[in-house]
């Protein structure tokens, strides 16, 4: 039987070396009846599905998820045998995934899903933490991303120097954290998601990127009017939009021109705007000019929310 399920990887891999501009290929990832993880390539070309997934066995705690061109070298690995056979949905992964990692180049993706969401990655189950961790982000939006809305808890999860997935397209919808290690540039409407959100949604700026940096790493730069209704702690905002803070927040490094279009606090709430390490000319008196009590600069570093459970290294 091992014989037989690696002539059937082989005969995959030597197709998939000669793949044309419209083929996507999926190659499952080597797993072992006690492996807590499991690494798959997906190779994007012009059109496609995974009509070969494999879900994986109920020890796999993190699943990762890598995108390369087609035509691209991979490494061979062994096919499982509980395989995922159609094109159509599959309601959730397990919830034994506690994390799962998309990587690699994306530019390719939105040809996957043009055909609708049937054809987008398996849907996370509730409390999950998915990194994007892209190399290249996907040429086009809207997206589907997974097949259906990420469920209740799970945290989305833009890792230190990766490409923006397009932001609006994986939102935790029905509640859970939003945590800032690049940059990104949500579109038009993302306000009106995040107010639609009917559980908290947090958005936080990644522990591992120092508040220093946070004005151009883990910076969000809208492009619309915006009305945070949850806490947003330790990002940068850049673009030239009111913001509304409906939550007590803090923010590092804000853009001259995010300060500059106006920050409204909720009452009894209170925005901290730590400015100390790129000082933006004019903000202390545009903000007491205002005389909105309820924001305040201050020149201490803000200390992040502690993120329960801790994110997982990248191993």
């Amino acid at each position: 039987m091992i014989t037989h399920f690696k002539y059937i990887f082989t005969t995959i891999a030597i197709i998939g070396s000669y793949l044309g501009a419209t083929t996507t290929a999926y190659l499952p990832g080597d797993e072992s009846p006690t492996a807590k993880f499991r690494n798959d390539i997906i190779r994007i070309g012009a059109a496609g599905g995974f009509d070969d997934f494999t879900a994986p066995g109920r020890n796999c705690k993190t699943l990762y998820i890598t995108f390369v061109e087609s035509g691209t070298a991979a490494q061979a690995n062994n096919v499982h045998t509980n395989s995922y056979t159609g094109s159509g949905e599959l309601p959730h992964l397990s919830s034994a995934i506690k994390d799962i990692w998309i990587q690699g180049d994306a530019h390719g993706f939105d040809t996957l899903v043009s055909g609708g969401a049937a054809y987008a990655l398996f849907t996370p189950a509730a409390g999950t933490t998915v990194h994007f961790s892209l190399t290249r982000a996907p040429t086009d939006s809207p997206l589907s991303w997974f097949q259906g809305p990420l469920l209740a808890n799970c945290r989305l999860v833009i890792e230190p120097e990766s490409a923006d997935p397009f932001i609006n397209t994986v939102l935790p919808m029905a509640g859970g954290n939003i945590i800032l290690g690049a940059a990104v540039s949500p579109e038009v409407g993302f306000s009106a998601l995040l107010n639609t959100i009917p559980a908290p949604c947090p958005i936080q700026r990644h522990p591992s990127i120092a508040a220093k940096n946070a004005y151009n790493k883990a910076v969000m730069i809208l492009s619309e009017t915006t009305v945070f209704p949850s806490a947003v702690n330790g990002i940068s905002l850049s673009g030239a939009y009111p913001v509304t803070f409906s939550a007590t927040s803090d923010l590092v490094d804000p853009a001259a021109d995010s300060a500059d279009a106006g920050y409204t606090v909720a009452a009894h709430k209170t925005l901290s705007i730590d400015a100390a390490h790129a000082p933006l000319p004019g903000i202390r008196s545009l903000l007491e000019a205002g005389g909105t009590a309820n924001i305040k600069v201050v020149t201490s570093t803000i200390a992040l929310p502690k993120l329960t459970p801790a994110l997982n290294p990248h191993s």
